[in-house]
């Protein structure tokens, strides 16, 4: 794994801001920094050097998608053009991830969310006619049981949060008084002292109220999976595969998904998915693997294997994010 710096107490700092971020704290810097016996001054001028360098996307709050009342579809396409397919949906949809994956027909998947599902679907099968081979499937996102991108920089595998569950069906920011401008600032929180502070000064309020609208934004799942956001491929975590599994017959999707949560910890998504066009997709139950080596995909078959709801799964290995550095 990739040395972060050359002094010790990053990657404990690290950690704790992933694993271990007080949503209740004024200053949640500052915390860290005592657990880590470190000035603030110096924790925060380290966490802004490793935010230059790309290996910190962001300190905050992941908002879901479904407080902004927005659809979300994995979109898999075959085409030799990926970056050019890629531009194309990102010109329709708020697109969060473009990977190059090894599948034998869909080459390129991409996450878009639009208000207005029968968009995505125009929006695909235009672009697959124009720059793939006419080969498209959607899958929606019926379910999330879990989504923390977080990584064990001890252990090298990915690891979800303590705040990984996802509210199926939030409020919206204004629902509960909030901007939608005042959610989206907490997606990054400035890398400055009493950092709720610096927001309400932004949005006329001050620090005690925009702690408690965090809790409360957290408490009510607009907000979800606080702390830390790291650039896995810039700290040695090369391997990510997304592990598609579907259910024996008698079983659901929701059983395996649920398996998935109460055995793999290491999943750092876990999604039940529906497939457009119907029936084309038998492996709905979907969940990400993230590890510094290829050879510790091990972990997930083997725990995979012990699983008498599954019928059968795929690995599909990421080759190429289209979208590197992308604040999720």
């Amino acid at each position: 794994m990739r040395k972060l710096t050359g002094k010790e107490w990053v990657i404990d700092a690290l950690m704790h801001l992933q694993y271990n971020f007080n949503i209740k704290s004024v200053d949640p810097y500052e915390d860290v920094a005592r657990r880590v016996d470190v000035k603030i001054g110096e924790f925060l001028s380290v966490l802004r050097k490793l935010k230059e360098e790309g290996i910190l996307k962001r300190v905050g709050f992941y908002v879901n998608y479904r407080s902004m009342r927005l659809k979300a579809a994995l979109i898999a396409i075959a085409t030799k053009t990926p970056e050019e397919v890629t531009k194309y949906i990102s010109s329709k949809l708020k697109v969060t991830h473009s990977y190059v994956r090894d599948h034998p027909i869909y080459n390129l998947w991409i996450v878009g969310k639009h208000k207005n599902e029968d968009f995505i679907v125009e929006t695909v099968k235009r672009v697959a006619e124009a720059y793939g081979e006419g080969k498209w499937l959607i899958l929606w996102g019926v379910r999330t049981y879990r989504l923390s991108v977080k990584y064990d920089l001890l252990k090298g595998v990915s690891r979800a949060g303590p705040y990984s569950r996802v509210n199926p069906n939030p409020p919206t920011p204004q629902e509960l008084g909030y901007s939608i401008e005042f959610v989206r600032a907490l997606r990054e929180l400035p890398l400055e002292e009493n950092p709720y502070k610096v927001l309400g000064r932004e949005f006329g309020m001050t620090e005690d109220e925009v702690v408690t609208a965090v809790k409360e934004l957290v408490e009510k799942g607009v907000l979800g999976d606080p702390g830390a956001a790291l650039d896995g491929h810039k700290i040695g975590f090369k391997y990510n595969a997304m592990f598609a599994v579907a259910p024996k017959e008698g079983y659901s999707v929701r059983e395996v998904c649920e398996w998935v949560e109460n055995n793999i910890e290491e999943a750092t998504h876990i999604v039940e998915r529906s497939s457009t066009p119907p029936n084309a997709w038998p492996y709905l139950c979907y969940f990400m693997f993230h590890s510094v080596s290829e050879n510790m995909k091990s972990l997930i078959v083997e725990k995979l294997s012990r699983c008498n709801l599954a019928d059968s799964y795929l690995v599909i290995k990421s080759i190429r994010d289209l979208l590197p550095g992308i604040i999720r």
